[in-house]
């Protein structure tokens, strides 16, 4: 079976969603002894004191958001998680280990995320929907690892970023179903980039660096966007432990004074989670054709395009 498959716009929300990668300060894929449990040493974790603050944040601003969910995380903290759910928002899986998905075979990436959300439902007693890959590390949606995502039952991923370096220039900046031959599905919602057409990510170190105004403009108006934020970015505290060269660069850039910009930019705007979004693109979708999108560039494979099956 191959793993390219047809990308058809679509309609729905528009908008703010709100995304959190639940992880450790040092869930960073630049050094790998930090993301292997059996290589990590002791560290500090911090995740038990910055989940209830951050709650108490999104609560006093009225934000409803996505927590994407580490299952190593989640079977530490299984009341901070709880928590999450019981707050009104949505528990979505980040896989098991924080590693790029190709870091690891097809069939391994699979039993991660078997784990994870087996792990994540049984604390929280319900349906895990949605998935995003540790770093955004699908990529592009010809990665076969996507389609595993589909496999396992998920109904949307928020991996593919339109970035290069964390995705592809090309891959979609709007919600878009991602269709395979024989007729398995899954919705794609992109996390957000700004900066014209080469596009940088709104999330993580760029977004930290990011003029607010830039941010701001790249929220307005009626397009949907994905805004992505980990808990450790939403604290001045320094860093507990130690990072050095492009790991210590990418977690700190930006960090000082962010959640007071982070709470200029959103307060005020309505947020949603994202498996609102996939509820209202199936029903809009049912009721309107969908647009071809152009090709993706893959390199040697662009993707074929045609309508949803």
């Amino acid at each position: 079976m191959t793993s390219r498959p047809e990308l058809d716009c679509a309609p729905g929300r528009t908008g703010i969603a709100l995304t959190v990668d639940v992880e450790e300060w040092y869930h960073s894929c630049w050094v790998r002894e930090y993301v292997r449990p059996a290589l990590r040493p002791p560290l500090v974790e911090e995740l038990d004191r910055l989940l209830p603050e951050q709650l108490e944040l999104f609560d006093r601003l009225g934000l409803r958001a996505t927590f994407f969910v580490l299952g190593e995380v989640a079977e530490r903290l299984p009341e901070r998680i709880r928590e999450i759910a019981a707050a009104g928002h949505e528990v979505a899986c980040h896989g098991f280990l924080h590693l790029r998905a190709d870091d690891r075979s097809v069939e391994g990436f699979r039993a991660d995320l078997r784990r994870a959300r087996a792990t994540l439902e049984q604390i929280v007693g319900t349906a895990v929907t949605g998935y995003r890959a540790p770093e955004w590390s699908l990529r592009h949606a010809a990665n076969p690892r996507l389609r595993v995502v589909a496999e396992l039952g998920f109904q949307y991923d928020s991996s593919l970023a339109p970035s290069p370096g964390a995705g592809r220039a090309r891959n979609p900046r709007q919600p878009t179903w991602v269709s395979w031959s024989d007729g398995l599905q899954l919705l794609e919602l992109p996390p957000l980039v700004w900066g014209g057409p080469l596009g940088l990510p709104a999330g993580g170190w760029c977004g930290r660096l990011a003029p607010p105004s830039w941010l701001a403009g790249a929220l307005a108006g009626d397009r949907p966007a994905v805004l992505v934020v980990h808990p450790w970015e939403l604290v001045d505290r320094p860093l507990p432990g130690l990072y050095t060269g492009l790991a210590r660069f990418f977690h700190e850039a930006g960090r000082r004074g962010y959640r007071e910009r982070f709470i200029r930019l959103l307060g005020g705007r309505p947020t949603a989670p994202l498996a609102s979004w996939y509820e209202e693109s199936i029903q809009a979708t049912s009721e309107l054709p969908t647009a071809p999108l152009e090709a993706p560039d893959y390199g040697m494979h662009p993707l074929p395009l045609g309508g949803r099956p």
